[in-house]
């Protein structure tokens, strides 16, 4: 089967949320986005309209990969087939290339999520090289009577990034890193006390988009004291699925329920 590979860059925002919507048909987690929360979503993850691709079949795109960088590291923010195309052998002969020019330029490691379900994708990302480095969860908070314990305040973006950077490096999944705040609308709370949350509106319901305790407050109860009042503030409050496995028991202490879908993070290089 012939295909054309085609940078991202030849296509709006509109054709690209349409293609996308449109090949993850019948997925475990379909895509439902307008252009602006694309645009928002994708771009705050550091979309590369360049390195990122749609296969077509003549004129008709049957695939599309998104690819997002930061710094000198990648990630497959997205990889889909139209439903008639899949089970055909396709994807490996998409991806392959796709790695090697993001190679060719130095760009090292690459990242992704995938389902805990879809064995069929990790055993394709497998062969490609790509390994299970963690797996992540998300977490919905107390809807009811949630007391709160202690107080809290509004900070600034700078406030809470200032008091990132200068805690020692430490890996976070692609969708929590801070990197990301400075391009969504975000609410920054503090505890005045070393730990920091930062809250995002995609939709209607809050998001909880980055947890944080300084180094010197760790170990003293400050974040579950925080995700304990986030949940007085914000009736229901979810995570992306992207919380590290590791967080669970300080999660359901606060009161959080972890949401049906789990993935993995792959790594490669």
């Amino acid at each position: 089967m012939e295909l054309t590979a085609v940078s991202a860059l030849h296509f709006s925002a509109a054709i690209l949320t349409d293609i996308l919507e449109r090949c993850f048909q019948d997925y475990f987690v379909p895509f439902s986005l307008t252009p602006e929360a694309f645009a928002q979503r994708f771009g705050s993850e550091g979309l590369s309209y360049e390195d990122s691709c749609v296969w077509l079949r003549g004129d008709e795109p049957v695939a599309i990969a998104l690819i997002t960088r930061r710094a000198g590291a990648a990630r497959l923010g997205a990889f889909a087939i139209l439903p008639e195309y899949r089970g055909k052998g396709l994807a490996r002969g998409m991806l392959t290339p796709l790695f090697a020019a993001l190679k060719a330029k130095g760009i090292s490691p690459f990242y992704l999520e995938v389902i805990h379900e879809n064995t069929a994708a990790i055993a394709l990302y497998e062969a490609l090289g790509f390994r299970v480095s963690q797996g992540l969860w998300g977490f919905k908070g107390g809807t009811a009577n949630v007391p709160m314990n202690g107080e809290l305040r509004e900070a600034t973006l700078h406030d809470l990034l200032r008091a990132v950077w200068s805690a020692p490096g430490e890996h976070m999944p692609w969708q929590l890193d801070p990197l990301s705040l400075p391009l969504i609308p975000c609410e920054i709370i503090s505890d005045g006390t070393g730990a920091w949350a930062a809250i995002t509106t995609p939709g209607t319901k809050p998001l909880l988009r980055f947890l944080f305790v300084e180094p010197g407050s760790r170990g003293q109860g400050h974040a579950r004291r925080m995700l304990q009042n986030l949940s007085a503030l914000y009736p229901g409050i979810c995570t992306p699925v992207a919380v590290p496995e590791r967080f669970a028991p300080l999660f359901t202490s606060a009161g959080y329920q972890p949401l049906a879908i789990t993935q993995f993070e792959m790594t490669q290089g």
